[in-house]
């Protein structure tokens, strides 16, 4: 497929993947209203921005995340988007037949694609006259021929109503519903400015030999016989410059699932690359990396399962308690197949902690933190109804942390309370007799991203962590030790640690670590969510994202 990205139109995308209740559409004409901001999270380019992020993640981390971000501009170019075009293939529900033209409302786009998939939500069929409040009239439709699309790209200075402005940065997969009142907005607006554009005095795009529609691209033909077949779901940031170089020695990933063509164009380290975000029927592998939107961690991993694979899955592992008592059961009857991405339980510090505060592994440590995380971007999909809090994303990291210090000890009590600024207090007690307290909050400076200052303590000894870089222990009459290392080593540790428990066939996590660490999570999440007064918007949300994959 072809997209317009970076100036050009380029060729050799996939296409987006197609569930059996969305439509593809082949683009005749595009006209681009309004270039999105605040969808993803960037940064300007900044000499100042590089060094004061080299003694954090020193010279390899630097290198890796720019090279990564960079390869990231095409992805964050997005639009709000309108047009009409032909349908080449239907949904099962046949409402807009193959053949049919329609016109549409693209939310969160390139440029301009050579094919489209929607929803009937953002399909508006066109017939002549005005039988239906939402039919566009064809008249205002010119002749157009197939190997050309029209386009109007971005105008900042014409001046519109922003009719679309209720779908801003809207996806299948926000689980965010499309009510009859947005509805009727969109088709009253898309005939207006169906009506109302010059559509022949606009660019005309070269659309002769058209590509074969193609969800895959590649095949595997190598296999290294010394290490795991494996797959990942997600090609983001965190997948490029930690899951995919430092798991490499152990499991070669073969195929990799990305929802988003403009993430993959020009690689070449992966065999075979596909746009569905779930596994295909035919595909086992031996070993998979979730790293997709939260909401689709646990189909992927009960799939994984199932087959008697490895999974090593990114938090949250479940979302909520029926995902969790699904997962339960999967592992009581796969075994200890699962690695959850908890970082922190990787990190070099650990040993130094449980040594220098002079205990035994699960004697009772009390865990003490204030957790600065970035404010999420406007579009951001942690802003989505599906993914919950950021808090439940993101502050998981030291309540695990914390469990796994104490070796798992049962949480016997737990608060949270929301403050007047949104930050969020959270305490818990183990039975073993630890305590945490944290608070969690998205403000302060983005300097050198997400931040977080921790206190270990115990009887007359103390351990201070500061942006898991920085250690140092002391007891009431000295320091006991200093240590500084770069925030990406815990990284590169976790992920080379489960590998090679990997190619040993060593077992994953116990499963009592990841229930216990999940549950008290959705505990503190529930707690949270009414005190937000959400009542069931996320149940509502989850139920809207599978009414399109069921």
């Amino acid at each position: 497929m072809r997209i317009f990205t970076g100036k050009k139109w380029r060729s050799g995308f996939l296409d987006y993947h197609r569930n059996k209740n969305e439509y593809r559409i082949q683009v005749l004409a595009w006209k681009n209203l309004e270039k999105l901001e605040n969808v993803y999270h960037t940064r300007a380019k900044s000499l100042r921005l590089l060094i004061n992020y080299f003694p954090v993640v020193g010279f390899h981390g630097l290198f890796t995340k720019t090279w990564s971000r960079l390869r990231e501009e095409r992805r964050n170019e997005k639009y709000i988007s309108c047009g009409f075009g032909k349908i080449i293939e239907s949904a099962d529900g046949k409402i807009f037949p193959e053949g049919e033209l329609v016109g549409f409302v693209a939310p969160l786009h390139p440029a301009l694609v050579e094919r489209i998939v929607l929803p009937e939500e953002l399909i508006f069929p066109v017939e002549g006259g005005f039988a239906s409040d939402e039919k566009i009239d064809k008249s205002d439709i010119p002749e157009i021929s197939a190997d050309t699309i029209l386009h109007s790209f971005f105008d900042k200075k014409e001046h519109r109503d922003a009719w679309w402005k209720d779908i801003r940065g809207w996806s299948i997969y926000s689980g965010m519903k499309i009510s009859k009142e947005t509805r009727k907005k969109l088709v009253d607006g898309l005939k207006k400015e169906i009506k109302n554009s010059e559509w022949l005095k606009f660019q005309k795009i070269d659309a002769r030999n058209a590509s074969r529609v193609a969800e895959t691209k590649g095949q595997v033909k190598k296999t290294s016989s010394n290490a795991k077949r494996g797959i990942l779901f997600g090609y983001g940031n965190y997948a490029k410059i930690n899951i995919i170089p430092y798991s490499k020695p152990f499991v070669d990933i073969q195929t990799v699932h990305e929802i988003d063509p403009t993430q993959i164009f020009l690689e070449k380290r992966i065999q075979r690359w596909d746009s569905d975000p779930f596994p295909r029927k035919d595909e086992k592998y031996d070993v998979y990396f979730v790293a997709s939107y939260n909401h689709t961690h646990i189909p992927i991993t009960l799939h994984a399962l199932r087959q008697g694979a490895y999974v090593v899955v990114e938090k949250p592992v479940v979302m909520d308690y029926d995902e969790l008592n699904e997962l339960e059961k999967a592992l009581r009857k796969s075994g200890r197949r699962l690695f959850t991405g908890f970082h922190k339980r990787y990190g070099s510090f650990n040993e130094m902690a449980i040594e220098d505060l002079g205990v035994k592994y699960g004697d009772p440590i009390s865990y003490h933190s204030i957790v600065y995380e970035l404010i999420q971007p406007e579009f951001f999909w942690y802003n989505w109804p599906v993914s919950r809090s950021t808090f439940f994303a993101n502050g998981c990291h030291q309540i695990d942390h914390f469990l796994h210090l104490n070796n798992f000890s049962k949480p016997k009590d737990f608060g949270i309370k929301l403050l007047q600024d949104g930050a969020v207090e959270v305490w818990i007690e183990l039975e073993n007799g630890a305590s945490f307290t944290t608070t969690f909050s998205e403000k302060g400076s983005l300097r050198v991203g997400p931040r977080d200052h921790v206190e270990l303590k115990v009887y007359g000894r103390n351990v201070k962590i500061t942006d898991a870089i920085n250690y140092q222990s002391e007891d009431n009459h000295r320091i006991i030790r200093k240590k500084r290392i770069f925030k990406t080593d815990s990284y590169r540790d976790m992920y080379q640690k489960i590998g090679r428990r990997i190619s040993n066939n060593e077992e994953g996590d116990s499963i009592e670590s990841i229930l216990i660490s999940a549950k008290i999570m959705l505990d503190l999440e529930e707690k949270l969510q009414e005190m937000k007064g959400w009542g069931d918007k996320y149940k509502r949300a989850k139920e809207k994202f599978w009414s399109y994959f069921k």
